[in-house]
């Protein structure tokens, strides 16, 4: 099967295909400097198998990067358990969704549509006047389905180089 690289972009909230929680009770917490080392585990964790970015990422590379006001990263919880979070990262109009996803034991329960939802909501709220996030065949597979259904578009796709194994 080739692999494929995709960039998706949400330019109006008219587009916005908002989904309710499978589940109840689901909240996010903005992550402060002082959660470093619980940003760098879920990263770690939602990522493992579809990412490596930021692996040798030190303590002080964590806490500079969530000083900035231009990086928002939000833990979702559910009972004071960690279960996922997403990263957006504001360049003028436009938020990235850098980082998104579900810890493994919380996939399959319908959760991404949920989570989805609050990150584009959070993405608004943070001033963006587009959204856009890359995904790739190589990423969770409810991942690309998830971006079309809540109305996000492609809008570049090009062979993936170096898929991961």
């Amino acid at each position: 099967m080739p692999h494929r690289s995709y960039f998706l972009e949400l330019t109006t909230a008219q587009d916005f295909c908002p989904a309710p929680f499978s589940i109840k009770g689901v909240s996010t917490r903005l992550a402060q400097p002082a959660d470093w080392a619980r940003c760098q585990s879920l990263w770690r964790e939602v990522g493992r198998g579809f990412w490596t970015e930021r692996q040798n990422w030190t303590p002080d590379v964590w806490k500079a990067h969530l000083k900035q006001a231009r990086v928002r990263l939000k833990i979702a919880e559910l009972r004071d358990e960690d279960i996922g979070f997403f990263e957006l990262q504001r360049t003028d109009g436009d938020v990235k969704l850098e980082g998104f996803g579900l810890l493994p034991t919380w996939r399959g329960r319908s959760l991404g549509a949920g989570l989805l939802t609050m990150a584009t909501q959070a993405a608004f709220d943070f001033g963006a006047r587009r959204i856009w996030l890359h995904t790739a065949t190589d990423d969770h597979p409810h991942a690309l389905p998830n971006y079309l259904k809540r109305g996000y578009r492609i809008y570049h796709e090009e062979p993936l180089a170096d898929p991961m194994e």
